[in-house]
């Protein structure tokens, strides 16, 4: 079967954002739990950005890099997401439009929360492996704008945005080991949305199964693969971040698993393996199903290429509710680490103080799920957009007209 991987990588987190400090400060939060979350900054989204365009924001540059007639080799756009805007029609269907992607295309949405990103990407590379054209490539988006819980011990990590995916056999940047994975399912209420406006969450709950998920998912993978030695078969890690103190915590409990290990063994291991897939999750805060995708792009950028030919990162993703996945890929070296554009699109985002974040969270309340009129207002991104992207245009939602979603273009030098 032939090789099949990431051939590339990209991602859209927004304009503006806000500092979690100031955050914590102005909603009268225990700052001394700052330490534990990691969190630096967090994406504020406009009242013109939804998950289709944030999700074809994060897609385009990937598109502009193939090659002439290479578009057609796209066979499938799967997008992972708990932001859908039907019950029905997927997001995958406004973002094929408006990307031009070709018609001899399969389009489909996954959700199971913050896990449909990797549960679209593997989907992604197993259809890409048995795909009759040698050149098919698949194109993943793992995409969120989290509707706010102000004043909640969640606001201070919900962030906004989407990561882009190609999937092909031209493995530039990683190399799907096909059927290395274990796996974590079970019936668990830590969170739910039983409609577009409420938000049910109990956090000890879910970081008690993310835990319980990381320890058994791994476990499979090892009884798949026996072989597998937890510090000498991983030469990286990259786990779903929803804040990276949770990810610091998760990789501590798993290790007391694994045997006594001293706190600076762990610490040591956390930042040899794991600090660098942490370092844009931190700037962005959890975009769910893009999570972990977004903190395997923060991998790339960060690690360097080492002294192997190759090496070995072990992901594990995590959806409340709840289904998680422990798999591998190869890294490829030398390849592009800092190329993504991402650290110069992040400083490039205006800082907001609460006040400015509060009004804009006000104005994009009212855009959520199953709304069927709503005028976008694209003042803000108007005067932000040329700093994060001036090269390339951005897809903003300009209105709601009786449920029919209408998008423009802004910036970027081009018509």
């Amino acid at each position: 079967m032939k090789p099949v991987g990431i051939e590339d990588i990209s991602a859209y987190l927004g304009l503006a954002y806000v500092e979690v400090d100031d955050l914590f400060r102005a909603r009268g939060m225990d700052t001394s739990r700052m330490a534990n979350l990691m969190m630096r900054r967090k994406t504020a989204a406009l009242p013109c950005e939804d998950v289709v365009s944030c999700a074809v924001n994060a897609a385009r540059p990937l598109l502009d890099r193939l090659g002439e007639g290479e578009l057609e080799t796209i066979e499938l756009l799967v997008v992972g997401t708990e932001s859908g805007i039907d019950l029905s029609k997927s997001a995958a269907t406004w973002i094929h439009e408006l990307l031009g992607l070709p018609r001899t295309c399969r389009l489909y949405e996954v959700k199971q929360a913050c896990y449909a990103g990797v549960a679209a990407l593997q989907l992604a590379v197993a259809q890409t492996a048995i795909a009759s054209r040698e050149d098919a490539r698949a194109l993943v988006i793992g995409c969120d704008v989290p509707r706010l819980i102000r004043g909640s011990t969640a606001e201070p990590s919900q962030g906004a945005g989407g990561v882009a995916v190609l999937v092909g056999s031209r493995t530039t940047l990683a190399t799907a080991e096909l059927g290395a994975a274990g796996y974590c399912g079970f019936d668990v209420t830590d969170v739910r949305r039983p409609t577009p406006s409420d938000h049910i969450w109990d956090p000890d709950l879910s970081l008690m199964s993310y835990v319980e998920c990381l320890r058994t998912a791994y476990g499979d993978y090892v009884r798949r693969r026996p072989d597998t030695d937890f510090f000498d078969s991983f030469d990286h890690l990259v786990f779903h971040t929803p804040f990276p103190g949770a990810v610091r915590g998760a990789h501590r409990s798993l290790l007391r698993s694994l045997g006594r290990f001293a706190p600076q063994q762990v610490a040591e291991d956390f930042g040899r393996r794991l600090e660098d897939s942490v370092r844009y999750p931190a700037q962005v805060g959890n975009i769910y199903a893009g999570t972990t995708l977004l903190a395997l792009l923060s991998l790339f950028d960060h690690a360097g290429t080492g002294p192997a030919a190759t090496r070995r990162v072990g992901i594990f993703s995590y959806g409340s509710g709840c289904s998680s996945e422990f798999c591998s890929y190869l890294l490829n070296s030398p390849g592009p680490t800092g190329t993504s554009g991402v650290a110069d699109a992040l400083a490039a985002r205006t800082r907001l103080d609460v006040d400015a974040y509060d009004e804009i969270a006000d104005a994009c309340d009212p855009l959520c799920a199953g709304v069927a009129d709503f005028e976008g207002d694209l003042s803000l991104a108007e005067k932000l957009a040329p700093a994060v992207s001036p090269d390339r245009p951005l897809t903003m939602l300009e209105h709601i007209d009786d449920h029919e979603r209408h998008y423009v273009q802004l910036g970027g030098g081009r018509p």
